[in-house]
């Protein structure tokens, strides 16, 4: 028997919700509205919240209230969210009325798989909107760095583009990781935009996260660009220049 078969089609709101949230996480009620904290992740971590409304006649509504759009404005990146978020609806037969995901005329024996669709289609889209992004970062700065890492450890494996899963388990991804006999490092070029800072923080504090956690290493032009958003790498991953003696990079590695 599954979660869906267990739900009793009557009851308040409240009731039904407690219901719905056995199959997924917890549920709590505001102002008339069920909220459902999923067990869905977003990319940075933070739990996806279904939101319930009576419809009448038997009918609910789910939404995500704009959750995915506002992980997504402060990543700077609303516009690209918008865009993957208006593809992935199409494909999974609910709305997005350009602020939030939204299924409506849901029974309640329906509820725990529209909660997961909506839930689920926030969380693709943000991540879509992410690696998109990331995608476009300039290709040459890329190559520079794995020339001149290749240069100062002439004797590890280096390996350009790489993918690593966070405590998180989502799947970053990094400009190049140099494996060594002692251990291995991921390296990521950051610009002193508020995106690369917010993907750099997000990606680097992830892995920090983790019990073997490799060493981190955010790669920029000139510290000073940065002002006091500097701090906000530097808590998850050591910062250099791009131009800092070879020296650096082999202390660094070796600490």
């Amino acid at each position: 028997m599954n979660d869906m078969d267990q739900i009793e089609t009557k009851g308040s709101l409240a009731e039904i919700a407690e219901q719905v949230a056995r199959g997924l996480s917890k549920a709590s009620m505001l102002a008339g509205r069920a909220f459902i904290r999923t067990a869905v992740l977003f990319p940075s971590g933070s739990t996806v919240v279904a939101v319930l409304h009576d419809e009448g006649g038997g009918r609910f509504r789910v939404s995500d209230l704009g959750q995915g759009l506002e992980e997504a404005d402060m990543l700077g990146i609303a516009p690209a969210f918008r865009s993957q978020a208006a593809e992935i609806a199409v494909r999974s037969g609910i709305v997005f009325d350009g602020h939030a995901f939204v299924l409506t005329g849901a029974f309640v024996d329906q509820l725990v798989g529209a909660v997961m669709a909506v839930a689920n289609a926030s969380s693709r889209a943000l991540e879509r909107a992410m690696l998109g992004t990331e995608n476009r970062r300039s290709r040459a700065a890329v190559d520079k760095l794995v020339t001149r890492l290749t240069h100062v450890f002439p004797r590890a494996k280096i390996d350009r583009e790489v993918k690593i899963r966070g405590d998180s388990t989502h799947a970053w991804a990094f400009d190049a990781e140099v494996t060594t006999n002692s251990g291995h490092a991921v390296f990521d070029i950051v610009t002193p935009y508020p995106t690369s800072i917010a993907f750099a923080a997000t990606k680097f504090q992830d892995l920090a996260r983790l019990e073997d956690a490799p060493a981190r290493f955010a790669i920029v032009h000139r510290k000073a660009s940065f002002g006091d958003l500097l701090a906000v790498i530097a808590q998850a991953a050591q910062v250099m220049e791009d131009d800092a003696p070879d020296s650096v990079f082999r202390r660094a590695l070796a600490a």
